[in-house]
């Protein structure tokens, strides 16, 4: 039996990873570790004989209640909402975020019912069996199976999304950036899948593209007209966005947080089937010290 009075702090990290996966936004991800944290130092600690997994388990509901209000936000939302990224710009502050799954995955994890997000997370992510899941959400063994099914068949879920080379990554997304500043559609055509599409994130704006636009052709002509506006910013880094490496677009004058951020999604066949771009500043934070 585990000592009741261990210092908690050390599953902060762990806690975090799992509010923030099943949430989609650091801010809420650390409202539900701080109100986990207040509910352990309010029970019972006589009748817990794991304190791991009486975290995960009260995180993980509150995380599921949590949810259904986030839902009906994003659904009134202007635009396409996209997850908050968690941002390093060391490799230190890279190993931090690299439990996170990626923007891509985090946005198609939104088809999914909160309680379905939570099973897959717990059983793909963090590697938690049925009957494990199925006590934390008070579920049946049946039930939790079903949830993940339903869950894998509107993903079309496939274990290389959780695994992704990351250097092949940074590899593709700095010759899509190469290809978009320099306007080369020949070597987009190369790099872009045909059924690529383009969402964009513009913190309910309507002054920001509202719709996500489809196709290869159409996609092109999207980024050799618009990627020249990048020229006139001051400086461009490539950082790691949730552990893979995404591009950064700085401001004159405000160099610290991004104006807009670029994420991509690559297929096992090198080529990009999605790209991300946020362009709403207050969305964009920099990663904070999770340890």
């Amino acid at each position: 039996m585990e000592p009741k009075n261990q210092d908690i702090n050390a599953y902060r990290p762990m806690l975090f990873s799992i509010a923030y996966n099943m949430l989609g936004t650091s801010s809420d991800a650390e409202d539900m570790v701080q109100e986990t944290f207040m509910s352990w130092l309010n029970t019972d600690r006589s009748h817990v004989d794991n304190i791991k997994f009486y975290l995960i388990r009260t995180i993980s509901n509150k995380c599921i209640t949590h949810l259904k209000k986030l839902k009906k936000q994003r659904e009134a939302y202007l635009g396409t909402w996209l997850p908050e990224p968690l941002l390093s710009t060391s490799e230190v502050e890279n190993m931090e975020v690299r439990d996170q799954l990626s923007i891509g995955f985090l946005y198609l994890l939104e088809k999914l019912t909160p309680i379905e997000r939570g099973v897959i997370i717990l059983k793909e992510a963090f590697e938690l069996d049925y009957p494990e899941i199925a006590t934390i959400f008070d579920i049946t063994y049946e039930n939790c199976r079903q949830h993940f099914s339903r869950a894998k068949k509107k993903l079309l879920l496939e274990k290389s999304r959780f695994t992704v080379d990351r250097d092949n990554h940074e590899k593709i997304l700095r010759a899509f950036l190469h290809a978009c500043i320099n306007k080369n559609p020949e070597a987009l055509i190369e790099l872009l899948r045909e059924d690529v599409v383009v969402y964009v994130d513009g913190g309910g704006s309507a002054n920001t593209l509202l719709n996500p636009v489809f196709g290869r052709e159409n996609v092109i002509q999207l980024l050799v007209n618009g990627m020249e506006k990048f020229a006139a910013f001051a400086r461009t880094e490539i950082l790691s966005v949730n552990g893979l490496s995404g591009a950064a677009f700085y401001q004159t004058g405000n160099e610290t947080i991004p104006n807009v951020l670029i994420a991509i999604d690559t297929t096992e066949g090198e080529k990009i089937e999605n790209v991300y771009f946020m362009a709403y500043p207050q969305k964009i934070s920099v990663t904070k010290n999770m340890s």
